[in-house]
């Protein structure tokens, strides 16, 4: 009948016995779905509510490249004095400020030398202005417009892995502008742990301490271009060498545990290139002190009683479990590029959510059985077969809202009212397309049906494409809700055409098997 053969109408009944089953785990009380195995409930699970619907935080980062620059900057200068000690021309102290590197070539005839040494120290372009034998150094325009992209897109990567390693369940992780990053956690309501764990940059580095010179020397004024005066917890001031003998890049792993005290600490490996270089520094470098400094602060500064050739060590300090649980994770995830700024924070209590989706199920509620009413009361047991048709496409959009990971949110509720709106609105093009044929002076039932989902294709097509349109660019040019709303829309454009021309075909053509009238009642 009408063209659907026993294989055509085996899929379609198919399909919408998988929308089902995906469906399913909206309506499932907590005790029957909570002790399923977690390797199933990654992919059999429940509509994702966002932050408005079940409360959490809302947290607005910014990345502080200007930071950034500077340490590009202080690493460039370090390189510097090297390179132009060991081509034996002189210069004053570099100097860095306000995103510039300073310094002065004594000699004037060694400038343009100490031009060309400069460049070949950075990989990026340099602009290198010169006055009475000053040059100041910055990085060129497009060379800071990459490194603060670079910055952006690996501070996100980062904060994504320390999220996850905290467990947080569905977070939204995502960028803002040009150097903004918006976190929305689900169901958090104190933000304090995930600040204090995204403010800290976690770089770690490992230097000598330079045995030469004392703090109170350096204090004075007495420390050479090659150390540099740090602070720390438990060890004070402390003088070490400038040179990173190795970068926590270079760790594999690190993770809780005790020192021989009993005491927390964090144990760490070095991937295969880091532990040989550790272990050479180690073995050239016995009864010297290795300090290990994190984010600028000295942790520790042990002696190096014995060459560690393993590629492992411990990280000992004033530790408390929860401390070095952190410490251990933000080492796993990574040191961010930069530091982190909060820009906006806000929580949303789960009681305001309750109160959301209470309202939105009321107004859906009542909108469906306006919207079922009318269609019995206008199309008699057609309108019964619409409202069946709108119940198979509320269903499948659950089950690809869920299948696809996608928040619901409540512009997302506002996209599933459209959708209810545009599914209707389809299914009355159809009938009244009917009534026309009808009105022509065919009365053959099945001959009515079938002209009637064939004269109203098209127009239902242009219908749901214009309004695809303008769902493609509110998921691409959105964000956050609007975004949410652009792929509830979509997927409900979708889910419509397919119950619209499918599946209220399918129902049609039971409803004629069964009853088998002689006219169409419309």
């Amino acid at each position: 009948m009408f063209g659907y053969s026993k294989l055509k109408i085996a899929i379609l009944c198919g399909i919408l016995a998988i929308g089902v089953f995906f469906a399913s785990p909206n309506f499932l009380p907590k005790s029957l779905y909570n002790p399923l195995p977690q390797s199933m409930k990654t992919w059999f699970k429940p509509i994702t509510l966002g932050l408005d619907l079940q409360g959490g935080a809302y947290l607005v980062m910014e990345v502080d490249t200007s930071t950034l620059v500077n340490e590009k900057l202080e690493s460039l200068a370090d390189l510097t004095r090297t390179a132009l000690r060991e081509e034996k021309i002189r210069f004053s102290r570099p100097e860095v400020q306000d995103g510039a590197l300073q310094l002065k070539i004594l000699k004037g005839e060694q400038l343009q030398t100490a031009r060309e040494i400069i460049r070949k120290q950075e990989s990026v372009p340099l602009d290198i202005t010169t006055e009475d034998n000053a040059l100041r150094i910055t990085y060129t325009e497009d060379a800071l417009e990459t490194m603060k992209k670079q910055a952006v897109e690996q501070s996100l990567d980062i904060v994504r892995r320390r999220i996850d390693e905290l467990g947080t369940k569905e977070p939204q992780i995502q960028q803002q502008g040009i150097d903004r990053i918006v976190i929305q956690l689900p169901g958090v309501q104190d933000p304090s742990e995930i600040k204090a764990l995204m403010g800290k940059t976690a770089k770690l580095t490992f230097h000598l301490v330079d045995e030469e010179t004392s703090p109170q020397m350096a204090q004075m004024g007495k420390l050479s271009a090659d150390s540099m005066l740090m602070t720390g917890e438990e060890t004070g001031y402390i003088v070490l060498k400038r040179a990173v003998v190795v970068g926590g890049e270079s760790l594999d792993d690190a993770k809780n545990a005790y020192d021989e005290n009993g005491r927390p600490a964090v144990s760490f490996s070095f991937k295969a290139a880091g532990a040989k270089k550790f272990g050479n520094v180690t073995a050239s470098n016995v009864g010297r002190r290795l300090a290990i400094v994190l984010d600028g602060k000295v942790i520790s500064a042990p002696v190096i009683n014995s060459p560690i050739t393993g590629g492992k060590g411990i990280i000992t300090g004033n530790f408390t479990v929860q401390a070095a649980s952190d410490l251990a994770l933000l080492l796993r995830s990574g040191a961010l590029p930069a530091p982190l700024l909060v820009i906006e924070e806000r929580v949303v209590g789960p009681g305001l959510g309750e109160d959301s989706i209470r309202a939105g199920t009321i107004a859906c509620v009542i909108g469906l059985i306006i919207v079922f009413a009318f269609m019995i009361i206008v199309y008699g047991w057609f309108g019964v077969l619409a409202d069946l048709t709108l119940l198979a496409n509320g269903i499948l959009l659950m089950a690809a809202l869920g299948i696809l990971g996608a928040t619901l949110t409540l512009p997302g509720l506002a996209g599933i009212a459209l959708t209810v709106g545009m599914a209707v609105d389809a299914t009355i093009i159809i009938y009244e397309r009917m009534k026309e044929e009808m009105m022509h002076g065919v009365t053959i039932p099945e001959e009515v049906i079938k002209r009637g989902f064939a004269g109203s294709f098209s127009a239902i097509l242009d219908g749901q494409l214009t309004t695809l349109a303008a769902a493609l660019f509110l998921f691409w040019l959105g964000s956050g809700p609007v975004r949410g709303f652009g792929v509830t829309l979509g997927l409900g454009l979708a889910t419509t055409m397919f119950s619209a021309i499918f599946v209220s075909k399918l129902l049609i053509m039971a409803w004629m098997h069964v009853t088998n009238p002689k006219k169409i009642d419309l």
